[in-house]
């Protein structure tokens, strides 16, 4: 009888503690944004107080034996990802999900993932998906679809687009790759044809002050740009695409998954636009002819151990020809008669990541990069070379404190830039030599955690001009579950480029002036968001309100209000911009998406002559975008109609009668659409731009005296080009 009581009283132990302990089996993936189950390899699982561990096999599958899970908490860890914890509540098969550090616009919440509202700083996310809506050959091209950056030519005839964004022009808005520098100086000129769309996997756009550990040039918000990782890229991606101009454009991307922790991921991206076309008949190519060249290759390591590495190489050749139809760049530069635009440019960009992340929540992060950028060529007689040797390294220490809800950043960078630029008579060249240190806290307040606070400093010492001190501000207030208030003050630093940040100006015979005491520009912007997040029907919707005001300390002010003159001079007196936007969107029945945006900017400037608004920048901009996915998403429906308010046109009355124009611009609406078929691997998408066909008309003022002092091809607040298809085929291979 005894031995049968120990008998049950060791069953019954038994069958307590496999109650207590068991075995846990589990599924590591990364959010992606797409829906996307991509398997973490490596990741470590850990549980919360002990030593006990393991790590996630090459399908992101685990297993960890001896766990309560009444009672533990695991903690996974992975490089280049924000880590997890999960109590368990008795599960026993979990399904983790990761999130990509360089996703700042998303944040976990109740493990649901929310656009721009989770966060303090006040973020607009562009995602591989949208950038398939258009046709989106390169970065330039993204924005259709966006309200808050206008992209537009500078000019009649170079080809070069620019970005505007708070009311101001993108050379105030920092553009990122990967969260490292990128666009700026030389590469200003054209440098968002340079990235190809298809090699892009989101764009975050930060509107306002933006993080300390980036630098000093934020003024009005910062760009950056994802490339597709090899971890999670199709294995074969091509793109074939051609236009009505016969445009043709070719992207090829292959992803490779290598032994011990090694991938790669290699792109080759071509354009060539040889059909000389002339729509309105004024003599001129209404496109430049463009032969352009872009490749790109990266690796990526990520061990077990907590270390990782990521680098990427872009080799980019460009030669560019505009100008008169028939001009010929062998024959016909010194010709009275006839007049071009020529511009060949080699440009090589390097970039590296190398990260540890430690088991007490801590990580180190160093950011490398280098490029070398050489453009060369002429306008009309005027000849253009400059070359730029840019250098950057930054290190970044960062620990999350209180169980990772807040977090504690530190760092240093250094920065080396040798730039020249010879343009007709003008010699400018300048090295800056820029050390610098920054401090950047997150912190939530409150029982429920509805403050979220980013604050940080920055001190930089510039070798030209001194020390640089940037104080950044983000709050975030979760009012209500569905309502949240943004505010955002910093102050930014930069320095000009003169003739590359203001190419398409040179395409007249004005004369051109500069104060030879040019300094550097200084801004402080301030911004308030207000989102409220509804859901009417069982359908979710968004409204967004937005106020931001950028006021300049220092500015080099562009002056084009004599007809006869292109000057550059240091503002004297106060120059200011301000910037409101609306943004509602919602799907009023599933799978149609609606949005509709509206925003103000007024960008006002003390010229010579006084003060004026900005010209050529509408005021007034509308947007109305839809989009429609049949259930089995073997159709996709887009469109977009974009209204541009008038603009102020600079006074050209010294000129004779015929060559004068309207101080005021007409408004004008632009309308896009795109249907694409997907079937299997394939994609087939046809389209057309600018279908309501409105152009500018007379673009270029004088051009058939090309050589007067009257010609001018720099006044452009329209489009240039009529009415244009397009279609193109994409095949992926997962």
């Amino acid at each position: 009888m005894r031995n049968r009581w120990i008998v049950m009283l060791m069953l019954i132990w038994a069958t307590v503690v496999q109650a207590q302990t068991s075995t846990i089996t589990g599924f590591i993936i990364e959010y992606n944004g797409e829906g996307k189950n991509v398997p973490i390899a490596g990741a470590v699982v850990g549980v919360k107080g002990t030593t006990h561990a393991t790590v996630a096999n090459e399908k992101g599958t685990f297993t960890l034996n001896g766990i309560n899970p009444a009672t533990d908490t695991l903690i996974t860890n992975s490089v280049g990802y924000y880590s997890d914890t999960l109590a368990l509540k008795g599960n026993t098969v979990v399904s983790i999900v990761l999130y990509p550090l360089q996703l700042k616009a998303v944040e976990v919440n109740a493990r649901k993932v929310t656009k721009m509202t989770m966060t303090a700083m006040n973020v607009e996310v562009i995602n591989s998906a949208d950038l398939t809506k258009d046709a989106c050959c390169n970065l330039s091209e993204s924005f259709e679809n966006s309200a808050t950056v206008d992209a537009s030519y500078s000019d009649a005839v170079s080809g070069a687009k620019e970005i505007r964004m708070l009311g101001l022009d993108g050379v105030y808005t920092q553009i990122l790759e990967e969260n490292i520098p990128g666009i700026r100086g030389l590469g200003s000129t054209f440098g968002l044809n340079y990235i190809p769309g298809p090699l892009m996997e989101s764009i975050q756009v930060n509107k306002g002050a933006g993080s300390v550990a980036n630098g000093y040039e934020s003024m009005t918000g910062q760009i950056n740009i994802e490339f597709k990782k090899p971890q999670t890229a199709d294995k074969l991606y091509v793109n074939l695409f051609v236009n009505q101009d016969v445009k043709t454009e070719l992207n090829i991307i292959t992803a490779h998954k290598m032994k011990r922790g090694w991938s790669s991921l290699s792109s080759l991206q071509g354009h060539y636009n040889w059909l000389k076309m002339d729509m309105n008949k004024d003599g001129y190519l209404d496109n430049p002819l463009v032969k352009n060249l872009n490749m790109f290759q990266r690796f990526t390591y990520e061990s077990n151990t907590g270390f990782g590495f990521w680098s990427g190489v872009t080799v980019n050749l460009e030669d560019r020809l505009g100008g008169m139809k028939g001009f010929n760049p062998k024959e016909d530069k010194w010709q009275q008669d006839q007049w071009g635009l020529r511009l060949q440019t080699q440009r090589v960009d390097a970039f590296a990541k190398t990260g540890w992340s430690f088991h007490d929540h801590s990580s180190v992060g160093i950011q490398y990069k280098y490029f070398y950028h050489h453009q060369q060529g002429y306008v009309g007689r005027r000849d253009y070379n400059a070359t730029e040797h840019f250098g950057y390294l930054n290190v970044i220490y960062q620990q999350e404190i209180d169980e990772r809800e807040d977090l504690i950043r530190v760092g240093a960078s250094f920065l080396a830039n040798n730039v020249q630029e010879v343009f007709d008579t003008f010699n400018r060249k300048r090295l800056e030599l820029v050390p610098g240190a920054f401090a950047e806290t997150a912190l939530n307040f409150g029982a429920d955690k509805k403050v979220i606070m980013v604050g940080g400093m920055r001190f930089d010492y510039h070798n030209l001009y001194g020390a640089f001190a940037s104080p950044r501000f983000n709050i975030k207030w979760n009012i209500v579950y569905d309502l949240s208030l943004r505010l955002s003050a910093g102050r930014g630093y930069r320095v000009p480029t003169i003739f590359a940040e203001n190419f398409g100006l040179l395409a007249n015979n004005r004369e051109i002036t500069i104060d030879p005491a040019i300094r550097y520009e200084e801004a402080w912007n301030y911004g308030a968001n207000l989102t409220y997040k509804f859901n009417l029907n069982f359908h979710e919707g968004m409204i967004s309100v937005d106020y931001y005001r950028t006021d300049f300390v220092n500015q080099m002010v562009v002056d084009l209000e004599d007809a006869r003159k292109l000057q550059f001079y240091n503002l004297k007196g106060k120059s200011f911009a301000n910037a409101v936007q609306v943004d509602l969107s919602y799907e009023p029945i599933k799978h149609f998406d609606v949005k509709l945006a509206y925003k103000f900017e007024q960008n006002k400037t003390d010229y010579v002559e006084g003060r004026r608004v900005f010209p050529l920048r509408p005021q007034h901009r509308g947007l109305v975008s839809l989009g429609y996915t049949t259930p089995k998403e073997h159709w996709r429906f887009n469109t977009s109609l974009n209204w541009f308010g008038k603009t102020r046109i600079p006074d050209t009355f010294v000129n004779d009668a015929t060559n004068q124009r309207d101080i005021q611009s007409k408004d004008w609406f632009q309308l896009n659409a795109q249907i694409t078929f997907k079937w299997k691997q394939w994609e087939v998408y046809v389209g057309g731009e600018n279908l309501i066909n409105f152009v500018q008309k007379n673009p270029i003022i004088a051009g058939d005296t090309p050589f007067s002092n009257q010609f001018d091809a720099s006044l452009i607040w329209g489009p240039l080009r009529g009415a244009m298809a397009f279609a193109g085929v994409r095949f992926v291979l997962k």
